[in-house]
Parts: C-alpha cells; structure tokens; sequence
C-alpha cells in the first residue's frame, strides 16, 4: 500500500472543496499504482474498505484549476476519475507538446482563467 503523496493530496483536496462528499473518503484510500505515459500520469487507487460508497453521480471529478511546475508550460491538467460509486483514479495531463518524466520539485495550483 502506498501512501498518497503531497501532490495527490492537495489534487483530491482541491475536488473536496466542490465535490463534498470527497472529503471523508480521501483518509479511506491508497495507492495501488502510478503509470507514467509520458505526457501524463495516472495514479490508481483502492479503498482500505470496499464497502465505502462515495456518493457521488459524476463520473469525472473536475476543478478549473491547473497545476504549475517548472519546466511545463503552460501547466498540468487533472481529473478524477469515479468508477463504481468510488474514486478509482486521477488522471494527470500535460498541456501542448511537452512530454513529462512524471517528476517535479515544486508545484503550485492556479485558476485556469488567470493563465
């Protein structure tokens, strides 16, 4: 099992913040996988508990938020992806050409209408 790093966390916080019923789940979950592709990363969750439900209809979680690091330009996209009444994955993505190691030093997260 593997632990959410602080990337993962303040992404699935930044959904809570709009999709409520998110919040109690994001201490039921760990990693199972992460997968770079290249020009994105998808990051592949299970419950501690799979009887936990999240309540939610949608089936992809979005914010108009985009992450900043150096080095990609313009930024980071991400979604949540729900599956089954549950969180099943996020889903990051590289905006324009630039491929990604799935690394960085920092990052920040900005209102896409301020770019």
């Amino acid at each position: 099992m593997n632990k959410l790093t602080v990337l993962e966390s303040e992404l699935l916080s930044v959904f809570a913040q709009k999709y409520q019923a998110l919040t109690s789940h994001i201490e039921k979950l760990y990693v199972v996988k992460r997968e770079c592709t290249g020009v994105g990363q998808y990051i592949f969750f299970k419950y501690y508990d799979e009887e936990d439900i999240l309540p939610i209809s949608e089936d992809i979680l979005s914010v108009d938020k985009i992450i900043i690091t150096e080095g990609i330009d313009p930024g980071i996209g991400f979604v949540g992806n729900i599956a089954d009444f549950k969180l099943h994955s996020l889903e990051l993505f590289v905006y324009g050409s630039d491929e990604w190691d799935c690394t960085f030093q920092n990052f920040t997260l900005k209102d896409l209408k301020q770019l």
